[in-house]
């Protein structure tokens, strides 16, 4: 998807009321919101010998997958490593930690792949870092897990021995205050496998996972923030339509609107061969009445809650980010 600076790009905007989880804290300002962890598309090295025909994206809050054509260029089989990144999660970053997580499990957005039509157990790297140096290990030693989400942690860190938490400490895995120890090391976690191309074929690559959302309060002054409209190509059309619910809401107990973001990484595609010979984007926003703002070009509506945008000879030149907005759900 191109960025909005450097093309035509065109909004649309839905109108909703997709009942969202119920916020029991103060709604925080816009800088304060949480971040969306961004997944995306198969990476590779750079390769000419690798054609992507097509790519078939369908996202949603619920689940993302993606069906992709491959075709070998030359007249010999080529095999390559094929990986797929997740989000990383880091600790250092507090807007990182206050998301939706689907789960704290190595593979905590449930991935899965295919290969043409056969199901295939890709290998897994889990890699912790702190100020920027690999401490894998240490945590390993320590039987501590590697996601600093995971369920159960912050007890642990809590009785560790003092030498020890000394140590993570000087090392910039924890943060050691009066009261409490608290992980600070980012986990990046890559699934990937290696794939042979026969020469002259194609063949089908099937992935999904659940996305991890992030969460926040739309308020009025979202609408004046330059950096959210141009990242969600907010126009004057999704403007009007978040004016209207606010002021529906406004004088009540809550006078926000749920919001709900995705990320997905589009540029990966990059790396083959060419650009995507048949691109088509599927956005499903969950609900009939949900506001929703994206960057896209000729984008059409293909269902009570979908949108289309279809492409050829399609070269990503920005990721894809997408914002959702409802009204806190009737109690």
């Amino acid at each position: 998807m191109a960025h909005p600076s450097s093309m035509p790009a065109r909004n649309f905007t839905l109108i909703c009321a997709a009942a969202l989880a119920l916020f029991g804290a103060r709604p925080a300002a816009a800088n304060d919101s949480t971040a969306e962890l961004g997944a995306g598309g198969l990476q590779l090295v750079r390769t000419d010998a690798i054609a992507l025909l097509a790519e078939d994206l369908f996202i949603s809050t619920e689940e993302v997958r993606v069906t992709y054509r491959f075709r070998n260029q030359t007249e010999a089989p080529v095999t390559y490593l094929v990986a797929f990144p997740l989000p990383a999660i880091d600790a250092v970053v507090p807007e990182a930690m206050n998301v939706a997580m689907p789960s704290a499990d190595a593979n905590f957005v449930g991935f899965t792949v295919s290969v043409d039509g056969e199901t295939i157990v890709p290998s897994v790297e889990e890699r912790v870092t702190a100020v920027g140096v690999d401490r894998t290990e240490e945590l390993r030693r320590l039987g501590l897990p590697l996601n600093p989400i995971a369920e159960g942690l912050y007890q642990s860190l809590q009785t560790l021995p003092a030498d020890i938490t000394a140590e993570l400490n000087r090392l910039g895995l924890v943060y050691v205050d009066p009261y409490n120890v608290e992980a600070a090391w980012r986990l990046e976690t890559t699934f990937y496998w290696e794939q042979t191309f026969p020469p002259g074929q194609t063949i089908v690559v099937e992935h999904r996972y659940k996305p991890v959302v992030g969460y926040g309060f739309f308020g009025d002054y979202v609408l004046s923030d330059a950096g959210y409209k141009e990242k969600y190509c907010i126009d004057s059309g999704f403007d009007r339509a978040a004016r209207r619910k606010l002021s529906g809401v406004g004088g009540t107990d809550f006078p926000y609107l749920n919001e709900k973001r995705l990320s997905y990484i589009l540029t990966t595609a990059n790396n083959w061969s060419g650009p995507i010979g048949d691109f088509r984007l599927t956005v499903d926003k969950g609900s009939p009445d949900a506001l929703v703002s994206f960057c896209g070009t000729d984008v059409t509506k293909v269902s009570p809650t979908r949108f289309e945008m279809r492409a050829t000879d399609f070269v990503p030149e920005a990721e894809l980010n997408i914002l959702i907005a409802t009204p806190q759900p009737l109690q």
